[in-house]
């Protein structure tokens, strides 16, 4: 995830805290955010022509899912390409919950200052490092233990990263974990990849070397080319993923449109 998209996030999780029926709080969310992220926001919601309306529910909806693994006994968590995220400090996690969160140095430079003096719910253990690179190790030194079951989150993250770079991130996750483990991830559908209002980041990653937008119509199969199964395919709108914020859509897997998606380590 860039650094641009962290301060955005945060902005956009600020907002829907002051909302009069919000999905979620984030107290940290606003400093997190700065005048930065405010104004990313803003950019990006002039180039599109409305508000993101997708965000607060795809965040409340990987809540629900840390929620209901944690109350199942899940007790790893992995946040990959964590941002600025707060989950640790903002969800009732139990206190036995080894939470890793993964990004790179800027990224924590900024966001343990002001989390400083604020104690998390569980054990949240930061790791140094660029999820497009060799990350395993040092998640290994934090503390990860490779056989308990995970909960694997790359939220907002698969966008950012190349299709060889996603496998070999599933590949990699499938591999450092036990059984009964699970991955969930947002997978936007290749439609809106040429639409106007991704112009501008195109012509972005284009002048700064940055792989363009990423998105597939077959979840299960990328899933599948990493060593995992997929599980539940879902999309914003569906009953499971909507909580009264967007227009109806049924569930499943509909060529063209975001998923969220959880899948299971495949049998070898």
């Amino acid at each position: 995830m860039t650094s641009a998209s962290a301060f955005w996030i945060a902005a956009v999780r600020a907002r829907e805290t002051q909302r009069g029926d919000p999905l979620f709080t984030d107290p940290f969310a606003h400093d997190l955010a700065g005048a930065n992220g405010y104004a990313t926001m803003a950019a990006s919601e002039r180039a599109s022509g409305c508000e993101n309306t997708f965000i607060p529910v795809r965040v409340r909806w990987f809540d629900d899912l840390t929620m209901a693994s944690t109350a199942a006994g899940v007790r790893q968590i992995v946040l990959l390409g964590a941002g600025l995220d707060t989950r640790p400090h903002r969800l009732d996690l139990p206190a036995d919950v080894d939470w890793y969160e993964v990004d790179r140095h800027e990224i924590f430079q900024h966001k343990e200052p002001i989390l400083a003096g604020h104690a998390p719910r569980c054990k949240r253990h930061t790791v140094i490092a660029d999820v497009g690179g060799d990350w395993a190790p040092p998640l290994l030194k934090a503390g990860l233990d490779p056989t308990a079951p995970t909960l694997w989150l790359a939220e907002g993250l698969f966008f950012y990263l190349t299709e060889p770079m996603i496998v070999d991130m599933l590949s990699t996750t499938a591999g450092l974990c036990g059984p009964a483990s699970t991955i969930a991830a947002d997978i936007i559908g290749t439609a809106g990849l040429d639409s106007p209002a991704m112009q501008g980041y195109r012509h972005w990653c284009d002048r700064n070397g940055v792989p363009p937008p990423f998105g597939a119509d077959d979840p299960a199969a990328l899933l599948h080319a990493g060593g995992w199964r997929a599980d539940h395919i879902t999309a914003p709108g569906a009953p499971d993923a909507n909580y009264g914020r967007l227009p109806a859509q049924p569930g499943g897997l509909i060529s063209g449109r975001t998923h969220l998606v959880t899948a299971i380590v495949a049998p070898n």
